[in-house]
């Protein structure tokens, strides 16, 4: 008599746990920025994710949930991490850090998913008020609180001059954002086309010219490691 199975096959969910919410987010940011999240669905995002709907019940509660999870996931990604800098020869500085920040910033701006989110987000926020209010709640606000925190670093060490670091933070991203809006949605690429490189290199130079702590130090110094 054959001996039966000690344990029967574990649904995809359960043997892959730590992999699935960052399958569905990655699901959902090409759904909804395709459809945006009017018309996208939570079987669109199942589909596309190749799960079940009820799968992602399991881990975000509703399509407004999801929406809000998966642009705080993607700003969150790319914000810096606030590490203690160990200094000595060679060490990474804050103005480095920037540097690499914007380029990773203007990039992501410029994707075609986060352009259609960006259409999304500004159509659609007057119907979803707190869904809208949520992810600024959990996702722009904390991420700009990460940046600040990392412009306030380079205060305590002087490489920058006293601001407010939220308002600074804030305004370094807005300046990717607005630039790639106006290149990607605008018709900007297609009428006046610059090349990534220049824009990033400038954008990021006028930045750190009203925030650096010496200008003359900066004209000394040269181009920081992020923007040769």
């Amino acid at each position: 008599m054959p001996v039966a199975k000690s344990h029967a096959r574990a649904p995809r969910w359960r043997r892959r746990p730590e992999v699935r919410p960052q399958q569905i987010l990655e699901a959902a940011f090409r759904v909804f920025g395709t459809r945006g999240l009017h018309q996208a669905t939570l079987d669109d995002v199942a589909r596309a994710a190749g799960i079940t709907k009820g799968t992602i019940y399991l881990y975000f509660p509703s399509k407004a949930d999801l929406f809000t999870a998966m642009l705080k996931a993607r700003v969150n990604g790319i914000m810096p991490p606030v590490e203690v800098s160990t200094g000595g020869p060679g060490a990474v500085t804050t103005r480095d850090r920037l540097c690499t920040l914007g380029r990773r910033l203007y990039r992501f701006f410029c994707s075609p998913a986060y352009l259609a989110m960006y259409r999304t987000l500004i159509s659609e926020a007057p119907q979803f008020p707190r869904a809208t209010a949520h992810f600024y709640r959990e996702g722009i606000l904390q991420a700009n609180q990460r940046l600040a925190e990392v412009i306030q670093r380079g205060i305590a060490a002087g490489e920058f001059r006293k601001v407010d670091p939220i308002i600074a933070a804030r305004a370094f991203v807005g300046m990717f954002q607005i630039f790639a809006v106006s290149q990607g949605l605008l018709g900007g690429q297609r009428l006046y086309p610059i090349p990534e490189a220049k824009i990033v290199r400038i954008v990021t130079e006028i930045f750190l010219g009203g925030l650096l702590a010496s200008r003359a130090g900066t004209s000394r110094r040269g181009p920081a490691r992020g923007l040769r």
